[in-house]
């Protein structure tokens, strides 16, 4: 882990070097925090954390001095990447992460002595313990998560040493003299690599920082105050001649893998194919935001795995391919890898960068009838089935464990490689639990 760190902190220096070259249109300011604050309790991580989550971070952060027009409808944001340390409480179980990652600082309010805003951040994070370096070596690969008295043997919470990293926080800066700035933040830090590799519980952390600022040469007159320039349209000029546009549509296509639950009580783990295609039609009130609203269509592959255990002897039915008692899959349909959903898809616009959070609902949804396990076998078992209507009650809490639900929510990442074509890259969720992670490409008219 040393040598990791060292390696992202030279990539980090050579950063500011190239920042610094005449050609680039940025000035540049450096922040070193401490970091401190507590993992979030559930039941794969509460047995293992002995002491609170401690830390750091460094970032080089960009500051575009007037210079880049969408940073500038964004009240003169800065860009910026860093690095951070996480001790999670748990030396032999949870380990150590090292985080990469950019953000975004957006002020809110900006006066002479006080800023407050908000810093999304998104990376990768590389973890030092996982499910397969700290499960006891009597015990056999994903045959057993506890021991006879109950108590977890392994980290369940992460199951690769790659994964990807979220943060969400508030800040505030006060500066104090010649460039220099005290800062704080806290905020909501996550870890996990989108049900890819199993177990993927995740951290969730709440975590607080203490820091210092410096920006060289910002008691020179020239970085006093950035010159301000008029707002241009936020996608090129040959697309958008009409800078007062107000919709636009969207159509994409992705995919991705996820591997089975780890609790299968299978020879070995086995990977299953995901993929996702949509439209959406967004109005624009806002160079710097949409509103829009779409259709979802998901498809998920491990759902043509057959759960239920109704083989009699002698029987020519398939044999079931999974043991985790979730969803009451009696045989291998097609139908119950498709789900269809509506969302709506609030966004926020940064130059050819686009980032929104998409909440929907399903109103195609052959899970829900086979959802919780037990309840779905028992209707079987009484020559009937579930019939949920579009919406309705379960537990949210537990999504990852009993049931899916009604409810779905997607984090996107957008960037625009032409007029027209865009990269995507999202992460599919129910609740705080994973479904998968997708990327692809999609189309803008």
């Amino acid at each position: 882990m040393p040598r990791r760190l060292i390696v992202i902190l030279c990539c980090l220096l050579s950063i500011c070097s190239w920042a610094k070259h005449d050609s680039i249109p940025y000035e540049l300011a450096y922040r070193v925090s401490g970091m401190a604050g507590s993992l979030i309790r559930d039941d794969k991580v509460d047995a293992f954390i002995d002491r609170p989550v401690v830390g750091g971070s460094f970032a080089v952060e960009f500051l575009p001095t007037g210079r880049l027009k969408s940073l500038q409808q964004w009240n003169n944001a800065s860009i910026g990447v860093g690095a951070t340390f996480l001790n999670m409480g748990n030396d032999r179980m949870l380990g150590q992460v090292i985080a990469v990652h950019g953000h975004l600082n957006t002020p809110f309010v900006r006066l002479p002595h006080f800023i407050f805003g908000i810093r999304p951040s998104v990376g990768l994070a590389f973890a030092t313990k996982t499910y397969s370096n700290t499960l006891p070596s009597q015990y056999q690969r994903y045959s057993r998560i506890a021991d006879d008295n109950g108590k977890p043997i392994a980290n369940q919470s992460i199951g690769s040493v790659v994964n990807a990293y979220l943060a969400l926080e508030l800040f505030m800066a006060f500066p104090i003299v010649n460039g220099f700035d005290i800062t704080l933040s806290g905020g909501w830090h996550h870890v996990s690599n989108g049900s890819i590799l199993h177990p993927n519980g995740g951290y969730n952390m709440l975590n607080g920082q203490l820091g210092l600022r410096y920006t060289p040469g910002l008691d020179d007159k020239h970085h006093t105050k950035p010159l301000y320039q008029a707002p241009q349209p936020r996608v090129p000029k040959r697309l958008y001649e009409d800078v007062d546009k107000k919709w636009d549509v969207e159509v994409f296509a992705t995919g991705g893998i996820k591997q089975n639950y780890y609790r299968d009580n299978q020879d070995k783990m086995q990977f299953y194919g995901v993929a996702s295609i949509g439209i959406a039609a967004h109005w624009i009130p806002l160079s710097i935001f949409k509103l829009g609203a779409g259709i979802d269509a998901f498809y998920d592959g491990y759902y043509s795995a057959v759960s239920a255990d109704l083989i009699p002897s002698g029987s020519d039915q398939p044999k079931h391919t999974t043991w985790f008692k979730k969803t009451y899959l009696a045989k291998s349909d097609i139908k119950n890898c498709f789900r269809v959903g509506f969302s709506l898809q609030p966004e926020f616009v940064i130059g050819r960068l686009t980032a929104g959070l998409h909440i929907g609902f399903y109103f195609f949804d052959p899970i829900k009838n086979l959802e919780p396990y037990n309840e779905a076998k028992k209707a079987d078992d009484n020559n009937k089935s579930l019939h949920r209507s579009i919406f309705y009650s379960y537990d949210l809490a537990n999504a990852s464990t009993k049931q899916d639900g009604w409810l779905y929510t997607r984090f996107v990442l957008k960037y625009l490689c032409t007029d027209h074509l865009f990269v995507q890259l999202g992460l599919k969720t129910h609740g705080v639990r994973a479904e998968f992670i997708d990327a692809g490409l999609g189309l803008r008219f």
